[in-house]
C-alpha cells in the first residue's frame, strides 16, 4: 500500500524571515560587501541561483535595520511588486522588504522547495493583499502548505529538474547564438 504524502505548512519546515532597507540617505550603509537582494535582482535571473545583487550594504547598514542575514542555501521569494520571483542564495545575503525568505530546516531540500513553489506560486499569489499592489505577508507565507516527501525523494526530484533547466539554458544559448549569426549574415 502506497503511503499518502502529507502537506505541511511552510512554518513547520523552515523559518520565514522578512527583509528591510537601511536608510537610503546614509552613505555609510551602502556600497559594502553584503549582498542585498530586491525583487528587481530576482527578476533578472535566468537560473535558480543568486550570488550577487545590484546594490550591496555595509555591516553598519545591516545593523541599522531589521533585515535578517540569510545563510547560504535559503530560498528568497519576492513578496510584492510582483509576488513570486524565486532564487536560492549561493552566498550569505539579506533582502529588502519586498522579499520573504525561507531558511529550510534539516530534512528539507531548498531546491525541492524552489521547484515546488515555482509550480505552485499561484497558491502564494492568491494570499496577496493590498490596494496599490498585492503583497504577501510573513504569516501568509508560513501558512502555505506544500507536499514534503522524504528527503531522498526531494533531492531526486530537484536533481532531475535542475538537469532539465540546465539543458533548457544551453538550448536557449544555442538559439540566441544562431539568431545572432542569422542576423549578421542577412545584413
Amino acid at each position: 500500500m502506497k503511503k499518502k504524502k502529507k502537506k505541511k505548512k511552510i512554518a513547520s519546515i523552515g523559518e520565514v524571515v522578512s527583509g528591510a532597507t537601511p536608510k537610503a540617505m546614509e552613505p555609510s550603509y551602502w556600497d559594502g560587501s553584503l549582498v542585498w537582494v530586491t525583487p528587481k535582482d530576482l527578476s533578472r535571473l535566468n537560473s535558480a541561483y543568486i550570488d550577487t545583487s545590484e546594490r550591496k550594504i555595509t555591516d553598519a547598514g545591516f545593523e541599522s535595520c531589521s533585515a535578517a542575514k540569510l545563510p547560504v542555501n535559503s530560498l528568497i521569494m519576492s513578496s510584492r511588486a510582483p509576488i513570486g520571483y524565486l532564487a536560492i542564495n549561493r552566498v550569505p545575503a539579506t533582502t529588502n522588504q519586498g522579499c520573504k525568505s525561507i531558511i529550510p530546516k534539516a530534512g528539507v531540500s531548498t531546491e525541492y522547495l524552489y521547484y515546488y513553489l515555482t509550480q505552485n506560486i499561484d497558491d502564494v499569489k492568491r494570499l496577496g493583499t493590498g490596494s496599490t499592489f498585492a503583497e504577501v505577508g510573513k504569516s501568509a507565507v508560513e501558512s502555505v502548505e506544500i507536499l514534503v516527501p522524504p528527503i531522498a525523494e526531494q533531492k531526486s526530484i530537484a536533481d532531475i529538474l535542475l538537469t532539465v533547466d540546465e539543458e533548457i539554458q544551453r538550448t536557449e544559448a544555442i538559439i540566441c547564438a544562431a539568431e545572432k549569426l542569422r542576423t549578421g549574415l542577412m545584413f
